[in-house]
């Protein structure tokens, strides 16, 4: 939402004094660092006192020094003076701060779903050599690992058990699965001997 009267206005009216004056506190103070201007540095004092006020009635409402009439009079009174500070902030104030909101934003990027698509197609066919070589070798544990990451990797396969299950998952906790899924099932595999040596796991001879 654009920062600009209008938004202050409806929190003032909405009773939000406390997020109308540290939005604009902010505002105020980014429009200092990059202009020398004295109408919005007095307004910004100006401010300064109103909070403290506002404040100062509030702790003593607390404090039992005023009643809720009188908390009512002076947060009105605070109300008012506020809504004439509004008033005469210029339009540049809020045109240059939007402005500036606008360029310290930073820009997002992402990956279109079609690129990312195809990445999980291409990440899921690398999986299934995985799978499949398991399955060759008769590693039955690292083929069910593997075959779980597959599943998940692949597009087709994924959006169905989403569908059947409701649940989904951001791409990125889609790739940690399959990593975390991948690299315990390679665990599993039994370790080859080196060249030359013996081998790792030797069978038990039968005397």
């Amino acid at each position: 939402m654009e920062k600009n009267r209008a938004y202050f206005k409806t929190l003032l009216a909405e009773n939000a004094t406390e997020a109308l004056f540290e939005e604009l506190f902010a505002l105020i103070n980014t429009h200092n660092m990059r202009h020398a201007d004295r109408l919005v540095s007095d307004k910004y004092d100006a401010l300064v006192l109103l909070s403290g006020k506002l404040n100062a009635v509030q702790e003593n409402h607390h404090l039992g020094l005023i009643d809720a009439g009188d908390l009512n009079t002076e947060v009105n009174r605070v109300n008012f003076a506020l809504l004439d500070l509004l008033n005469d902030l210029p339009d540049s104030f809020f045109q240059q701060a939007q402005h500036h909101i606008a360029a310290d934003t930073p820009k997002q990027v992402t990956i279109p779903s079609g690129i990312g698509n195809g990445l999980f197609w291409m990440c899921a066919a690398f999986m299934m050599m995985i799978c499949l070589g398991s399955l060759i070798q008769q590693h039955w544990i690292p083929f069910a690992f593997t075959l779980a990451a597959t599943i998940i990797c692949l597009p087709p396969s994924y959006h169905f058990l989403t569908r059947q299950f409701r649940i989904s998952l951001s791409n990125s906790i889609r790739i940690l699965l399959v990593i975390v899924l991948t690299a315990v099932g390679l665990s599993f595999a039994p370790k080859k001997a080196p060249v030359g040596g013996e081998p790792v796991e030797q069978e038990k001879r039968v005397e």
